[in-house]
C-alpha cells in the first residue's frame, strides 16, 4: 500500500479526533500503526483566573489504542500540550477529545465496542479479536458503561418465567426474568426464583408502585402464583396457554407411548419393529398438529406398501387402540377450545371440558382435569384481551417472554458460560431493551 492510500485512511480512521494531520507521523508494524498525534491549536483560557493568551508549558503524553474496524491496530502517542498562565501561574492541560478520563482506548473505540455488544451473536471474545484487544479489555468498557437499573414504576402488563443457567452462575438452577407484555423489554432478571428471593424483591417496591399493575401471566408454578397474589392482590393474574395446552399434549402422549410398548418387539429400528409400534413413532406428529394446519396430499407409506393422507393416517392411528382415539378427541377440543373461546364464553366451556376429562376414565387426563381445576380462574383470565396500540389487541400469555428467554439463551450458549451473574444480566438487558443508558465516564 502506498503512502497516499495510508493516508487517506488515517483521514477515515481520525475523522473524528480533532488531531491537526499535518503533524501527525506514523510508522508500520504488519497490521498495527504506531502513530504520534498532536491536537489541532486552539485559544485556551485559564480554568483559574480566565485570562488569555496562556505560554505552552511542554507536553504529557498519553498512549491509548484506536481500533474501530477488523483490520488496522493504532497506538496513538497523544502529545497533549500543558499550559501556564501567565497571570496566575496555573498549569492546565488542552481537552483530550480522543480518549476519556482514565482509560486507555479512544472514544470511538469504547462506541465500537458497545454498539457490537447490542448484538446477541457478539461475544466478549468476539468483540475483543475484531477490534485487536483483549477479553478483559472489552469487559472492563462493559462493565464501566453499562449497570442496568430498572425503572422506578412497574408496567401494567407483567409476565414471569424462569431461564435455566449454570451454577456457577448463580445460587440458583434457574433465574426469574419479569419482562414488561407490551413493550416486549426485560424489566428486572432475578438471579432466583426461590420464593423467599422474588417476595424480598418485590416487598421492597412501594404498594403505590405495585398498584400500577394490572395484570400478571405466569406458567404453573406454584411460587408465581403465591408471590403475585401476596403483592398483587389486585391484579388479574393469567396463565400461560401454551402451559395449558402442553399440559393436555402431555396426556395424550403419555397414552401414546403406553399404547406403543404393547407393541414393541424391541427391534432397533423402527422400520423393523410392529406395524402399530412404526406408525405411532413415525406419524405422532399427526396427533399432537393441529389438523387443519396439516399439509393436503398423499405420501407413500414403505412400512405399509400404500399411498396414505393425513385423515387416512389419523384414522389408522385412532383405530390402533380406544383409549388413544378417546384422549386424542378430548385433546382437539381443547386446541379448539384454546383457539377460539373468548372471555365472556370460556368459563361454560371449560367447565364442560373439565367435567368430560374427569368421565373420560383416561389417568392421564383425570391427573389433567384436576390441574385444570385448581388454575381454573387463571385459565379463564388469559382470554383477556388488551390494547397493544396501533388498533390491536394481544391475549393475555407469555409469548414476549418466550421469545426474549430465546435471545437470553443465545447470549448464555455463545458466552460459553457466564459465570458473573450481574454482568449476564446487565448484557441481557443491554441486547434487548435497546434503550438501556450508559454511564458517563467523568
Amino acid at each position: 500500500m502506498k503512502g497516499r492510500e495510508y493516508y487517506t485512511i488515517f483521514l477515515t480512521d481520525f475523522r473524528y479526533s480533532n488531531f491537526d494531520v499535518d503533524r501527525l507521523t506514523y510508522r508500520q508494524k504488519g497490521t498495527t500503526f504506531y502513530v504520534d498525534a498532536f491536537y489541532l491549536p486552539s485559544e485556551e483560557l485559564c480554568p483559574i483566573c480566565e485570562s488569555s493568551n496562556p505560554y505552552r508549558f511542554g507536553y504529557r503524553l498519553k498512549t491509548v489504542k484506536h481500533c474501530t474496524n477488523y483490520t488496522w491496530l493504532y497506538i496513538v502517542t497523544c502529545h497533549i500540550q500543558r499550559y501556564k498562565c501567565k497571570k496566575c501561574g496555573a498549569t492546565f492541560y488542552e481537552k483530550d477529545t480522543f480518549s476519556n478520563p482514565k482509560e486507555c482506548l479512544s472514544k470511538e473505540t469504547v462506541l465500537a465496542i458497545l454498539e457490537r455488544l447490542k448484538l446477541p451473536n457478539e461475544t466478549f471474545e468476539s468483540v475483543a479479536s475484531g477490534l485487536h484487544l483483549s477479553k478483559m479489555e472489552v469487559i472492563e468498557i462493559f462493565d464501566r458503561y453499562i449497570d442496568y437499573r430498572p425503572p422506578a414504576t412497574l408496567p401494567e402488563v407483567l409476565s414471569f418465567d424462569e431461564k435455566s443457567v449454570n451454577k456457577k452462575m448463580a445460587d440458583s438452577r434457574y433465574l426469574f426474568v419479569i419482562v414488561d407484555f407490551l413493550n416486549n423489554k426485560i424489566y428486572d432478571i432475578l438471579y432466583s426464583r426461590h420464593k423467599n428471593v422474588i417476595s424480598s424483591y418485590f416487598s421492597k417496591i412501594p404498594i403505590e408502585t405495585r398498584k400500577k399493575v394490572k395484570y400478571i401471566t405466569i406458567d404453573m408454578w406454584e411460587t408465581y402464583r403465591i408471590v403475585a397474589e401476596t403483592y398483587f392482590k389486585w391484579a388479574k393474574i393469567a396463565i400461560d396457554s401454551f402451559h395449558v395446552v402442553n399440559l393436555v399434549q402431555n396426556a395424550l402422549n403419555r397414552i401414546r407411548l403406553g399404547v406403543m410398548q404393547k407393541f414393541n418387539n424391541g427391534a432397533d429400528n423402527p422400520e423393523n419393529n410392529h406395524v402399530f409400534y412404526y406408525m405411532l413413532k413415525k406419524y405422532q406428529y399427526i396427533l399432537f398438529a393441529n389438523f387443519d394446519d396439516l399439509p393436503e396430499g398423499r405420501k407413500y407409506n414403505r412400512k405399509l406398501h400404500s399411498w396414505m393422507d393425513k385423515h387416512q393416517i389419523r384414522k389408522y392411528l385412532l383405530d390402533i387402540d380406544e383409549r388413544l382415539e378417546k384422549g386424542y378427541w378430548l385433546f382437539s377440543r381443547y386446541l379448539e377450545f384454546n383457539k377460539t373461546a373468548s372471555y365472556e364464553t370460556c368459563r361454560e366451556e371449560l367447565e364442560i371440558l373439565i367435567e368430560d376429562f374427569f368421565d373420560s376414565k383416561l389417568p392421564t387426563f383425570i391427573d389433567v382435569a384436576k390441574t385444570l381445576s385448581n388454575w381454573k380462574e387463571y385459565i379463564i383470565n388469559s382470554f383477556i384481551t388488551i390494547d397493544v396500540g396501533d388498533n390491536r389487541k394481544r391475549r393475555l400469555s407469555n409469548g414476549p417472554i418466550e421469545g426474549i428467554n430465546a435471545q437470553i439463551q443465545t447470549i448464555k450458549s455463545n458466552g460459553h458460560g457466564y459465570l458473573n451473574f450481574n454482568r449476564f444480566r446487565n448484557r441481557c438487558v443491554y441486547v434487548i431493551n435497546k434503550d438501556v443508558p450508559r454511564k458517563v465516564n467523568k
